[in-house]
């Protein structure tokens, strides 16, 4: 049958309302929207896992032409667009500005000699926006991947689509590991500049399925480490070789531990007396409940006292608690909610402190609201003090 011309301009209609209705899934906008600006001169001041919660691009020292960047990424994340109209929309932003074509710009921290940028070459400013689209995709997908690894617990290395692939890269396409298995903290995608690598899920029968092809594995090929110094900072990092500096880090699992991180070492600084109130209004909140729902692990900061870390001979005045270790006892019946490990703090200020017990665990009684309550910690070998166990009757 024929279409009109009514019927055609109907369907046309609704095609084009089907593609307006299409949205970025709101994981990838998240992970880029949380990202809080850090002008660099360099891409080495903003490094490795930093880039999951800092957004930069080399060479821009002003925040407000940073700004100008992170809302055209924003924009072209939201929208579905790419690069073109990424280009002319920042040549819109930043010819006002006066930083389109060569711009010299110093070093604020006067280490390097000045240096000329030009972000109207395609090839930086290109590196630029699929550096950010890529990685933000990276770690939507990696939350996807978390909801449902349950029916789907394991990963597939795929072959880039690039036409310039490492050969490190293609020796890892067909590697199958679990989802949570520790290789994918460095090997998953993207791997390096330009990389286009990526991973499919799969269930337990496509991956049996595909373990029994030609050309699927479960041992990755280990090609070693290379010890990488950030040329700004001194820093040594271990990179796995075929990934490149700065690229060795999951984009998804680095956001919320990199974050908390940040936070501890905050507290840290502060000190104990000064620490304490920041930490009671943390778990007053929402914040324990999202924390204890991540599914990747990172130690919370629950209480300060000097004289735990006095006791047990450690720098650190903050006492962390593992996240699952809080969903745990809450699946277990042994808190109500999440807030309700606040109580690690009040069991430790009113509590007898017994140190030096074996295999590294200390314990702290007391006797609150007519329960009777022992902590259990543990000294790491970094000098962080965790609690291991809480447990009432």
């Amino acid at each position: 049958m024929r279409l009109t011309r009514r019927q055609t301009l109907a369907m046309l209609a609704q095609l084009a309302a089907v593609k307006r209705g299409f949205q970025t899934p709101p994981e990838i906008l998240d992970y880029f929207r949380d990202k809080n600006l850090k002008p660099g001169f360099s891409w080495l001041d903003v490094w490795g896992e930093e880039h999951a919660h800092a957004f930069t691009v080399a060479g821009v020292t002003e925040t407000r032409v940073l700004s100008e960047f992170k809302e055209a990424i924003d924009k072209a994340l939201t929208a579905g667009t790419g690069f073109e109209a990424f280009k002319a929309d920042m040549q819109a932003r930043l010819t006002p500005r006066g930083w389109w074509g060569p711009k010299v710009v110093s070093d604020p921290t006067g280490k390097w000699k000045d240096k000329t940028v030009d972000f109207s070459k395609p090839g930086r400013l290109e590196t630029t926006f699929w550096s950010n689209v890529r990685t933000a995709r990276a770690a939507g997908q990696w939350n996807r991947i978390q909801r449902t690894k349950e029916s789907r617990p394991y990963l597939v290395y795929v072959r880039s689509i690039a036409e310039r692939k490492r050969p490190e890269h293609l020796a890892w396409v067909g590697t199958i590991k679990p989802v949570d298995d520790s290789w994918w903290r460095t090997h998953y995608p993207p791997n390096g500049w330009g990389c286009k690598c990526s991973v499919q899920q799969l269930d337990q029968e496509d991956r049996d399925a595909y373990l029994a092809q030609d050309g699927y594995s479960e041992d990755a090929p280990d090609f070693g480490e290379v010890d990488y110094v950030n040329r700004r900072t001194g820093e040594v990092t271990k990179v796995p070789r075929g990934i490149d500096p700065g690229w060795q880090t999951n984009p998804g699992l680095a956001r919320a531990q990199t974050l908390v991180t940040q936070l501890t070492e905050t507290l840290a600084e502060a000190g104990g007396l000064r620490a304490k109130p920041t930490i009671a209004k943390l778990w007053q909140g929402n914040w324990p409940k999202a924390m204890a729902k991540l599914d990747e692990t990172v130690q919370l900061p629950v209480a300060a006292s000097p004289r735990v870390a006095e006791a047990l001979g450690v720098d650190t005045e903050i006492v962390t608690v593992a996240n699952d270790l809080v969903a745990a006892d809450i699946a277990a019946g042994k808190v109500a909610d999440a807030g309700r490990y606040a109580i690690v703090q009040r069991i430790i200020d009113a509590g007898r402190l017994i140190s030096g017990a074996r295999n590294g665990l200390s314990r702290v009684r007391a006797l609150i609201d007519g329960k009777s309550w022992t902590l259990t910690l543990r000294k790491g070998d970094d000098g962080a003090v965790a609690v291991e166990k809480l447990t009432s009757r």
